[in-house]
């Protein structure tokens, strides 16, 4: 595998070729990361610089940001680098006020990158050379809003909720980044216009499968608290049709959507009542995506199989993947894609179904 190393205006500066270990892990439903251990010579040390961008030579669309190096030196010198996904230029940004919008799952989500990072009012909040993709007309509609919250977090939640992705994609010949809404293609067994991809043991195309089903995080009617007082205070129940042992409810406190705002800038905003109680009920099933029944293969997959990563599926489609011990079949979305190098050769792990959350993941629910 070769590396391609370019600045912040997608100058190609270098190339790696050489490493210790490479660990590149692409994700559908939270941000990607890029971890490599390189040989500490100087080189390396010159070219692999904090705030340079990452990139497989045979994909220059997703690049990694260098946020972290970790020069050893014991018995022979090595350097870490720890680069997380171009996307997270959309954590360097808050929402800033009171923010809705309603519409279209891909307007929405542009119309937040767009008033905090493209085109905002301040212009010092400006990322330079970021754009916005064309419409696909993926056929979801919604309402979001919030307010104070990092943009790529908000970003992730929505599009969670609603089983899409985002990205920023690097456009290296036109020296600039996209901001992109997608989702997936299905090529499941439930379906017959795309060629369908199926994993499974008979099949010969995994090598190991570790299955995990859990209800331990798991939450499924939220209570919503709005704006206002005691008695007074706005109250929205998420899935209150839910009821018995199956009912597993989860507080959700939105006091931060107002009907009556201010926006960024200084206008006076307020919001129609239904328009109100619409937002407050999208927030709880945001809030609900983050406790999802997990349902998961964790796969290594055999790359010299019939079906090639990257050619014949992707991360976000929907597979097909077959346990005919246990009996189960899942048509379910490629989540994570884990590209293992070393100097023994290129591994592939990837999952399957829902999210494990890890414990950073539940830090960081319980501090929001």
């Amino acid at each position: 595998m070769e590396l391609y190393v370019f600045d912040r205006n997608l100058n190609r500066l270098g190339m790696i070729d050489d490493f210790i270990q490479l660990k590149v892990e692409p994700h559908y439903r939270k941000m990607g990361q890029l971890n490599m251990i390189v040989d500490g010579e100087k080189d390396n040390l010159d070219l692999l610089q904090k705030g340079r961008i990452l990139a497989k030579a045979d994909d220059l669309q997703h690049g990694y940001l260098i946020l972290t190096r970790d020069y050893l030196d014991e018995k022979s010198s090595e350097l870490v680098i720890i680069a997380p996904s171009i996307n997270t230029l959309l954590s360097r940004r808050l929402l800033y006020g009171q923010q809705s919008f309603s519409g279209q799952i891909e307007n929405v989500m542009k119309s937040f990158v767009l008033v905090n990072a493209v085109n905002p009012i301040n212009p010092n909040r400006k990322i330079p050379n970021l754009f916005i993709s064309n419409n696909t007309n993926i056929s979801i509609n919604t309402e979001e809003g919030g307010t104070g919250k990092q943009l790529d977090e908000f970003l992730y939640g929505v599009a969670n909720k609603h089983d899409v992705s985002w990205s920023i994609l690097m456009d290296v010949q036109n020296k600039r980044f996209i901001f992109d809404v997608w989702q997936g293609t299905d090529r499941s067994a439930e379906q017959s216009i795309n060629p369908r991809v199926i994993f499974s043991k008979d099949r010969e195309n995994v090598l190991r499968q570790n299955y995990i089903e859990s209800d331990s995080d798991y939450k499924n009617v939220a209570l919503v608290a709005g704006e206002g007082e005691g008695a007074d205070r706005t109250y929205i129940t998420v899935n209150d049709e839910v009821s018995g042992w199956d009912r597993v409810e989860l507080f959700v406190d939105a006091r931060d959507l107002q009907s009556t705002y201010r926006s960024e800038d200084g206008e006076e905003i307020a919001m129609p009542i239904g328009e109100y109680q619409e937002l407050v009920k999208q927030r709880g099933k945001s809030k609900l995506a983050e406790h999802p029944r997990i349902v998961t293969f964790e796969s290594d997959i055999d790359l010299y199989a019939n079906g090639v990563y990257g050619q014949d599926y992707f991360l976000g489609d929907k597979v097909s993947v077959v346990n005919e011990d246990l009996g189960i079949i899942m048509h379910t979305r490629i989540t994570s894609a884990i590209e293992i190098t070393d100097r023994q050769g290129t591994s592939l792990q990837v999952g399957f179904g829902s999210n494990i959350p890890t414990l950073l993941d539940k830090l960081k629910r319980a501090v929001k």
